[in-house]
């Protein structure tokens, strides 16, 4: 059985037209007839049932107005007929509403829910429903990006507006959520994001602001207060590494017994305090604080992606102490391979003592016997999977000892335009992972120092693919 905590079954069909009654439905896989692997379906219902899945959280996603507009989506749209080019006009000139768009696709969800016999899931109220024996899919329900609670078209409108659009789903009847991603990758009004679009040149992808807005601290409250219906968890993905610290104060005073979720991650490897720094320039024009980095070196032949989107050693443990779970992203740039581009940040959180310039560490020494073909590097990049995966394992021992095991899961962010590890392209290739990450895990564990006894490798790797998310969802989501 295979969990994933991030997923977007419905996002690319959602985008095939305006009208409902026109979308293929959510289990159509799409072939873009372009060699992308960001375009082609990756979590289509049944490439994740061919995959093995038995649960995953099924994020919705309203497309904001900068993606939509970008000439890049619409060069997408125009080499075939699975996107419709006029409903990204109409996003981008706002004639749609964030919240409305969020709640069509909910809807484009529930029309695939019974298709046939085959082709049918159930939405999970609770953990209580679920049925390890039964044959359907299984899901629950999050959103990603707190736009999708706007209340004025594509601006929030007015805060009591806003949170009630959150409190609706609370309710019983309505579609409930485990958690929403507070912000994404366009600047938001509810906390300063990090920068993480590297594709598409536009300034409101660039963070501004300094750490949690006011309409962000009440909405965070109002999602983890139990006083108007049932908590909904905060993913701290895409927020500013200001925003995360400020709102593990807040939930540590007011909410202690929430959990941190942080769903489809990488890791950088290091302290905030220790940034793998080269250079550092200030972009007038751009309003904000260009960071050049080295590589951060990682285990065996591997490294990390040190932009601040990724989770810092002080992120891992926060996450750790508050009972949280962390989702490994399955995407190749979020896990560190390649090179590193600059980081963009907000002026008013670029804090001088943070970024210290330090020298080009040593890098690894690569042999082209072992990174010659297109298995060494499958295998390759499976090592940095398990890097990432066994460094919050190391950090997570410093703090509360074997009992880090239970707190890291995959969060793959199918079909979340991103480009996935060759040996995972889509989520048909679930079913491959537990042999693949048993193979390599015990490698990347005996270069990092961590004890593995190879009796414990498939019980830690069973953990990974489902078991530590099933063990959470049975506390936090009954």
């Amino acid at each position: 059985m295979f969990f994933d905590f991030h997923c977007h079954p419905s996002f690319k069909t959602f985008l095939g037209n305006r009208q409902q009654s026109l979308r293929k439905d959510c289990w159509t896989n799409l072939n873009f007839a372009i060699d992308m692997n960001i375009l082609d379906s990756q979590a289509s219902l049944t490439q994740i049932k061919a995959g093995k899945a038995k649960l995953i959280v099924w994020t919705l996603y309203a497309l904001e107005n900068a993606f939509a507009g970008s000439w890049k989506i619409k060069a997408a749209a125009g080499f075939s007929p699975h996107i419709e080019k006029m409903f990204l006009k109409e996003i981008q000139q706002e004639k749609w509403g964030y919240r409305e768009l969020m709640l069509d696709e909910h809807q484009h969800l529930l029309l695939s829910k019974n298709i046939s016999a085959q082709k049918s899931f159930e939405v999970l109220d609770s953990i209580t429903d679920f049925d390890p024996n039964s044959t359907k899919l299984q899901v629950i329900l999050a959103v990603e990006g707190g736009h999708n609670f706007y209340h004025d078209v594509q601006e929030p409108g007015v805060q009591s507006d806003v949170l009630e659009n959150l409190r609706f789903h609370k309710q019983p009847g309505n579609p409930r959520l485990l958690y929403v991603t507070l912000t994404h990758l366009q600047q938001s009004k509810f906390c300063t994001h990090a920068f993480g679009m590297k594709l598409i040149k536009n300034r409101v992808f660039n963070p501004i602001g300094k750490s949690l807005n006011p309409l962000g601290r009440a909405f965070i409250r109002e999602a983890l207060s139990t006083q108007h219906g049932r908590r909904i968890l905060i993913d701290v993905k895409h927020m500013s590494l200001k925003s995360r610290l400020s709102y593990y104060k807040l939930r540590k005073n007011e909410f202690p017994d929430a959990p941190i979720v942080a769903t489809h991650m990488g890791i950088t490897g290091v302290s905030y305090m220790k940034k793998p720094v080269h250079k550092i320039q200030s972009n007038i024009k751009k309003k904000c604080v260009e960071v050049f980095y080295w590589r951060s070196l990682g285990a065996m032949d591997s490294y990390f992606n040190p932009w601040s989107i990724n989770l810092y050693d002080e992120d891992i443990e926060e996450i750790m102490l508050s009972g949280g779970l962390i989702g490994l992203s399955l995407d190749q740039r979020i896990l560190g391979w390649g090179n590193v581009s600059k980081e963009h940040f907000s002026e008013e959180e670029y804090v001088e003592s943070e970024f210290q310039l330090v020298k080009r560490p040593k890098y690894h020494t690569l042999s082209n016997q072992h990174h010659n073909s297109s298995q060494k590097l499958k295998d390759w990049q499976m090592r940095y999977f398990c890097n990432n995966w066994l460094h919050v394992i190391k950090v997570g021992l410093e703090v509360i000892g074997d009992e880090a095991w239970n707190h890291v899961c995959v969060g793959s962010d199918f079909d979340g335009l991103i480009d996935p590890v060759n040996d995972f392209k889509s989520a048909a290739d679930y079913k491959f992972l537990f042999g693949r990450v048993v193979e390599w895990m015990p490698f990347v564990a005996e270069a990092m120092g961590i004890p593995m006894p190879a009796q414990d490798v498939q019980d830690k790797v069973l953990g990974l693919v489902f078991d530590n998310a099933l063990e959470f969802l049975q506390e936090h989501y009954v």
